[in-house]
């Protein structure tokens, strides 16, 4: 069997048991639920609601995407050691890095299919109360987010590394909050802040991703005001995205390959 079908073969492995998990079906259920209900917002009949709709839609699918990727991501490699699956898995002509790119395919495949679940929610919703769309800004919010799914499924098998299942969860929590946090610091404080601070909020930008960077709902909103992104300016956003992605699979493999099973 090549590298290749046993990484395809894991990656089903994942993906079916996505499937069979019952708290991600509790996410999907309450951000669809959310999405579907902002779309009754024409009830009101209170002009420019549209915008509220578009603007907490994005944000509701962004950070559910989010969320789903860490809680599926998290739990496959403490699992796998707890119920002592992985020993057989890698006693057979199984190379760890084909396995962990498995994990990586199969956890980012849920990810892009709950992305594009509630996108689809989300154009129902546009559609219902006749609100533009703003095609090439969607796009690019699209391509931007299934680069977070990347990035986030990197993080998260990283972690998932690193701590027991409850840690890895709660640890990526608080990097999702921070990474809010100091990129809204940054924006708000940098220029009046003294040389020490400025350099504390340097070197945690480049150590933590900064997710907001994936996220264009603000400009989708008030896309009648914006212009789509450039090409080189996307191309710098996949690369950063890219980057960490490799950073992240590349620390994870180093230390899966040192740890003894």
């Amino acid at each position: 069997m090549s590298s290749v079908t046993q990484m395809f073969h894991v990656a089903r492995v994942v993906w079916l048991e996505a499937l069979r998990r019952k708290e991600l079906y509790v996410i999907v259920a309450i951000c669809s639920g959310l999405i579907l209900w902002l779309g009754q917002i024409r009830f009101f009949q209170i002009e420019g609601m549209s915008k509220f709709y578009r603007e907490m839609a994005l944000n509701i699918m962004s950070g559910a995407t989010a969320l789903t990727v860490l809680v599926l991501g998290a739990r496959q490699l403490p699992r796998e050691f707890s119920a002592r699956t992985i020993y057989p898995l890698l006693a057979r002509p199984l190379s760890r890095s084909s396995y962990l790119m498995g994990k990586l395919l199969g956890v980012s495949a849920a990810g892009c299919f709950c992305l594009l679940l509630f996108l689809g929610l989300y154009l129902l919703g546009c559609l219902s109360l006749g609100a533009p769309l703003y095609g090439h800004l969607l796009l690019q919010h699209l391509w931007l987010q299934l680069c977070m799914v990347l990035l986030m499924t990197s993080l998260s098998l990283l972690l998932s590394l690193l701590f027991n299942l409850d840690a890895a969860i709660s640890v990526g929590l608080l990097l999702l909050t921070l990474s809010s946090v100091i990129s809204n610091l940054f924006l708000l404080i940098y220029e009046e802040s003294n040389v020490l601070t400025r350099r504390v909020l340097e070197v945690l930008t480049w150590l933590l991703p900064q997710l907001p960077l994936f996220s264009l709902a603000e400009k989708n909103v008030h896309g009648e005001l914006w212009d789509p992104l450039s090409a080189s300016v996307m191309f710098q956003l996949s690369l950063y995205a890219f980057l960490f992605s490799a950073l992240y699979l590349g620390i994870t493999l180093w230390l899966f390959r040192r740890r003894p099973l």
